[in-house]
């Protein structure tokens, strides 16, 4: 094990770099990431952890290892890390950039390898006849990630614990004990609001979801927050799979920087972003600058390198291509070249000053950590682990009372079509062609600037009928998805360096639902279509929940296009997709859609 810092007593200060290693690997097996549900039930990792969690935060913020330091390395106070110097006051993450995601990997490692020695004190703390259960429960320790793309069949989106109060009950060997919860928030020193220039950031004394005011006295609203996860939870595991399935290139897969005449809009980055408008909606989480600092920022970045790690798994021969950074970072100016050598700053790989980069940090094993979907997998392995938890991009799993075929065969003629995650009722397969096998996603893709709106905003898609009231929108029943565009505190206004983001909302879920009334058919393209021209809408609000009109956001470009995809035929395989075609008819001419004759 790599020396490490005492986390206890005096602490001692070191002039080397901090080498970022991850947490230690004990006897030779690679330890997993889990679910926080799954954490939750290993009830002395459970414990280790919210005791962690509580006296890490409360760590000296002068210590370059503390919640606090650690938290602003991905943006404010914009200050050294580690000594690593800036050459622009913006924080040192990547964003809008093929550098994204492995960026973030030795962050998490990080954070997770300052944690694990905090567990491990702890730990050594424990008294009695539970002592040996959580030193080992201690030993294989690892940061859980929240899988905001699995339906959760027993309760909200967002864990309980996660949400519920600032305060959690621990049950302890000696007794239950009431800590304040270190899932929920993250208490402000009063000098530390003076390192935010930022209003109502320097007012706020905790992190914020979805703040019912901007002044001091502003209150998250929790249930609201659920309510809005929940509705716009189809997207995420619809959105997830399409990634694995149409996106093999990481170029396309790995950030959200629009490329004209690309084969997709999603990417991992643009999903992570509607997570993180839909939790901070105006608070800590929506804004890059201070995303940081909320406890769920971890569990959520946990989870996207979970996503990563099993993309990887899938396209082992495609990573990190050379691209011109469009914002750059702390580190690195705007227009630099950058590629899979490009040093992750601040996070030294030793003591002695080397860096992580893209191509160091493709192994997470290295790392000290696997996920349960890809450990010991093969790419077949993968794809049925794959499938058991997400194969349902468009409806819930088919009851064996309802895999009855409506074509007049045995249910084992729904294999194929099960298999390839049309697992949903009867009147859902019939939207597809049972002899061929082949069935049409439909989707809508978003283009807009980053900047359009000068400060965070959202994007909802509608089918059908909503309230005129946009406080309603992000909670409709006719809502199919809310898209998060995430940004600093302060944008550009520097043209050159505007970044024209995409990102999608999947639309066949909610075509299913309302074709039950008759009212189109859904193997009928030109009748989907004469229904999407009369019935999909689409609104932008800031997070504040306030409207703005749609031919006053710059270079929005709404659109909808579909793919024929043709099932899988095992549950270790994944649907084939089509090419994806544009319906420029469904929006030509209308208030920030993409009409003919403009670039897709």
């Amino acid at each position: 094990m790599h020396e490490r810092e005492a986390i206890h007593g005096n602490i001692r200060r070191q002039a080397d770099s901090f080498a970022v290693k991850g947490a230690p690997v004990i006897n030779g097996s690679v330890p997993q990431r889990l679910e926080i549900r799954q954490l939750r039930k290993n009830n002395a990792q459970w414990n280790l952890y919210l005791l962690a969690m509580n006296e890490y935060q409360k760590m000296d913020k002068a210590d370059r290892r503390s919640y606090y330091q650690l938290s602003g390395i991905h943006g404010r106070p914009f200050t050294e890390w580690d000594s690593v110097p800036l050459v622009q006051q913006i924080g040192y993450c990547f964003h809008t950039s093929n550098l994204f995601s492995t960026w973030h990997r030795p962050y998490m490692a990080l954070f997770e390898q300052i944690l694990y020695d905090v567990v491990q004190g702890i730990a050594g703390n424990i008294a009695g006849d539970t002592k040996g259960e959580y030193k080992t429960a201690a030993a294989t320790f690892r940061h859980p990630y929240w899988d905001w793309a699995a339906d959760p069949s027993d309760g909200p989106v967002l864990p309980a614990p996660v949400s519920g109060s600032p305060w959690i009950v621990i049950n302890l060997p000696n007794g239950s004990t009431t800590i304040s919860n270190p899932l929920y928030q993250f208490s402000f020193a009063a000098a530390d609001l003076g390192d935010f220039p930022d209003s109502p950031f320097n007012k706020w004394s905790t992190t914020m979801r979805y703040p019912n005011s901007k002044n001091a006295d502003a209150k998250s609203q929790d249930a609201l927050v659920s309510r809005q996860i929940d509705q716009s939870q189809d997207t995420y595991s619809q959105r997830f799979m399409t990634l694995l399935q149409a996106y093999p290139a990481f170029a396309n897969f790995s950030n959200s920087q629009w490329t004209p005449n690309s084969p997709g809009y999603d990417s991992l980055e643009a999903l992570h972003n509607q997570i993180h408008g839909l939790i901070g909606n105006g608070g800590h989480m929506s804004i890059i600058d201070y995303a940081g600092f909320d406890p769920v920022f971890w569990l959520h970045h946990c989870q996207v390198d979970r996503l990563l790690a099993i993309w990887q798994a899938l396209y082992p021969d495609s990573w990190v291509v050379p691209g011109n950074e469009r914002y750059g970072s702390a580190t690195i100016a705007a227009g630099t070249r950058t590629d899979e050598n490009t040093p992750l700053r601040p996070f030294h790989s030793d003591n002695k000053g080397s860096f992580w980069t893209s191509k160091a940090v493709r192994d997470i094993e290295q790392l000290g950590y696997s996920y349960p979907e890809i450990q010991g997998k093969d790419v077949a392995g993968v794809k049925q682990a794959v499938n058991a938890l997400y194969s349902k991009p468009s409806g819930k799993t088919i009851s064996r009372r309802e895999a009855r075929s409506p074509w007049g065969g045995s249910s084992t003629d729904l294999a194929p079509l099960i298999a390839a995650g049309l697992t949903n009722t009867a009147p859902f397969l019939s939207m597809g062609n049972p002899t061929s096998g082949t069935y049409t996603e439909w989707i809508a893709n978003i283009r807009v600037a980053k900047d359009a709106v000068h400060e965070a905003f959202f994007i909802h898609a509608f089918v059908g009928d909503f309230n005129p009231d946009p406080h309603t929108w992000s909670t409709e029943a006719n809502l199919v998805g809310t898209h998060s565009i995430v940004t600093p505190y302060v944008t550009t206004s520097d043209p050159e360096k505007r970044a024209i983001v995409t990102g999608t909302i999947p639309l066949t879920k909610a075509l299913r639902k309302h074709a039950h009334d008759g009212s189109f058919k859904l193997e009928d393209m030109a009748s989907v279509k004469a229904y999407l021209l009369k019935n999909l809408h689409w609104r932008i609000t800031r997070m504040d929940d306030t409207e703005v009109p749609r031919d006053q956001v710059a270079d929005l470009k709404f659109s909808v296009v579909s793919s024929t995809v043709t099932a899988a035929q095992s549950d270790s395989e994944f649907p084939s997709w089509g090419e994806f075609k544009a319906h420029l008819d469904i929006t030509n001419g209308r208030p920030g859609g993409l009409s003919f004759g403009e670039a897709l």
